[in-house]
């Protein structure tokens, strides 16, 4: 399976548009409004003009909300649209019964390391965008099992793990000549979700 990072970026970006924490304050807030216009018309015609420019407020404010998500995660070479995919991949593995160290350091770098956020600011990691493609194709990959994603996440994780581990040893300059080619093989070979095939002798062994 060939995955264009590109591409990827695109979609990420229309789900954080449905599923950021713009649109989740949005959800949260025009259903009470909406309920509100309804028991105001029946009453009044006044109040129910009221209550609609509340509502009309409301909306307003959670698109405003989705637009901060979308610019705020376009900024500095797309480093918040990593940091949203890579914690929504740390969930689903989380789902699975998955702890892992190495993926917890890897998040607390992309969030935390002033070093690397500075480095987004001026150009682009590759590096870093290719390792949050690779834990984003894995961890959906091993949901997509069920209950057998955990055996399916740990038995092809070894690739995406060493690569986060020495990223946490490199300098990024070295992170960017080392690990560029291996992470661009991985994911040009990268699995794909096939129970009948190559998964079918580590099922049967559940």
């Amino acid at each position: 399976m060939t995955l264009n990072p590109e591409s990827w970026v695109r979609r990420q970006l229309w789900r954080l548009l449905w599923q950021g924490p713009g649109a989740i304050s949005a959800y949260l807030s025009i259903p009470v409004p909406l309920i509100c216009v309804a028991f105001a018309m029946i009453e009044s015609s006044q109040l129910g003009l009221a209550s609609l420019v509340i509502l009309s407020m409301n909306v307003a404010l959670g698109v405003l909300l989705v637009l901060a998500d979308e610019i705020d995660s376009c900024r500095h070479h797309n480093l918040g649209l990593l940091r949203f995919s890579a914690a929504k991949s740390r969930s689903r593995i989380e789902k699975l019964g998955i702890k892992s160290e190495q993926v917890d350091h890897f998040l607390n770098t992309l969030w935390f390391d002033r070093e690397l956020e500075l480095r987004f600011r001026k150009t682009r990691v590759r590096s870093v965008e290719l390792l949050v493609v690779a834990f984003d194709l894995l961890s959906r990959l091993a949901l997509r099992y069920g209950r057998c994603g955990k055996r399916v996440f740990e038995a092809n994780q070894e690739p995406v793990v060493k690569a986060m581990h020495l990223f946490d040893c490199l300098t990024v300059a070295e992170a960017e000549s080392i690990l560029l080619e291996p992470l661009k093989l991985w994911l040009r070979d990268s699995p794909e979700f096939d129970p009948e095939g190559w998964a079918l002798p580590l099922l049967k062994r559940l």
